[in-house]
């Protein structure tokens, strides 16, 4: 496009001297000027030829004046960007001092000097001179109008020092300003990891897989590890509630194990109670057996539920084990101890030898008892073997 109207002007500029020409040769005018007494007269071509002539030399003296100042910058432009070249190839080689050092002097007479404060400030860093480095950054944001460049370093250089908490608040204040700076949101999520805040790391994915920071199955990763670890972390019962009604069905399905784990933790008996329940009415469950039978409350209930699944499932062992823990739990010795036996009967297993055992202690046949501890720890140590061959 640019080049097609550099064409057109200059065939409009010589179509206009083709039909000016004929004209100012017929007509070329005639100028007279006096000059402390001396008449003179010349054309117009003429006079317009000699005041090009007397710009283009202006031009050029002027242009010969000012070249010493040119070649002078020159010179130390070339100067100021090999050391800032070496600046960087010393800070890649690893010579963190070296590098310091030229970095900073390349800043002097730099025409983009933040570039090598903040070059020098990572060498700084590298040498475990946080001060120092935070120095440079100072000096750096002195040169800009707009420090968002320099904020972002100083975030970096906080975030491997280990000061999180700062780089954070710096960062939300970055993100108020700038919501889809790319590099502000790739740093808050690597914040959110490492201070286990998965509820921001949930907030943020959108915006970072829509700025192309991560993809979808990278997002949908970060995303399933940020609920399980947000449950899993939960510090009371109702933060516990919160982010489990935040989930739809279809998910709570996914995290049902981790719920049940952290409301067992934190006393959310009826929570878990419930959950169960309505998850073994569409899916039977063994695992969620294994957590009905460590809920310490509300026995007599636990007991009719277990007894009802043994029907069910006669042949299960998790609904065994947890029906003959539930009979124990409410001191009843000899149905617990069938229940245990039929267990045994399935799978031979540490667990089900020792609540043999303390079923036996209870009734006081003291031989059966230790009998059951022996061959508990025969068992253990014959999983321990297995796992470490």
């Amino acid at each position: 496009m640019k080049k097609i109207v550099i064409v057109v002007i200059v065939l409009t500029l010589l179509i206009s001297a083709a039909w000016l020409t004929p004209m100012v040769l017929k007509n070329p005018g005639l100028l007279q000027l006096e000059i402390l007494g001396y008449q003179v007269q010349m054309t117009a071509i003429t006079a317009a030829i000699l005041v090009v002539t007397l710009l283009i030399s202006i031009w050029f003296v002027w242009g010969i004046l000012k070249a010493p100042k040119k070649l002078v910058n020159k010179v130390a432009n070339y100067r100021q960007q090999k050391k800032f070249d070496q600046g960087l190839l010393a800070f890649s080689e690893g010579h963190w001092s070296k590098a310091e050092k030229l970095l900073l002097q390349s800043a002097i007479k730099s025409s983009t000097p933040q570039l090598s404060y903040m070059a020098a400030a990572r060498a700084a860093l590298a040498q475990n001179q946080l001060d120092t480095a935070l120095a440079h950054l100072d000096a750096a944001e002195k040169t800009v109008n707009n420090p968002l460049t320099v904020d972002l370093t100083r975030c970096e250089i906080w975030m491997k020092a280990g000061h999180l908490q700062q780089a954070r608040d710096l960062l939300t204040t970055i993100l108020n300003t700038y919501p889809n700076n790319p590099r502000a949101v790739h740093m808050m999520m690597q914040i959110s990891q490492r201070q286990h805040d998965y509820q921001s790391l949930k907030n943020i994915l959108p915006k970072a897989q829509k700025l192309a920071i991560v993809d979808k199955i990278q997002s949908q990763n970060l995303r399933q590890q940020a609920t399980h670890e947000g449950l899993q972390q939960a510090q009371d019962e109702t933060e516990l509630m919160t982010r489990w009604s935040e989930l739809s069905r279809k998910q709570q399905k996914h995290y049902l194990y981790d719920f049940c784990e952290s409301g067992l933790r934190l006393g959310a008996y009826q929570a878990v109670t419930e959950e169960i329940e309505r998850a073994q009415k569409y899916h039977f469950d063994d695992q969620l057996v294994s957590y009905w039978a460590q809920l310490p409350f509300n026995f007599n209930y636990r007991l009719k539920v277990a007894q009802k699944w043994h029907i069910q499932h006669p042949k299960n062992r998790a609904v065994l084990m947890c029906l003959g823990q539930l009979q124990m739990a409410k001191e009843l010795w000899e149905d617990a101890h069938q229940t245990l036996q039929q267990a045994l009967t399935i799978k031979s297993e540490p667990q089900v030898h020792l609540l043999l055992a303390e079923n036996y202690r209870q009734l006081q046949q003291t031989e059966q008892a230790m009998n059951h501890y022996a061959k508990a720890h025969e068992s253990n140590n014959a999983l321990s073997h297995n796992e470490l061959s």
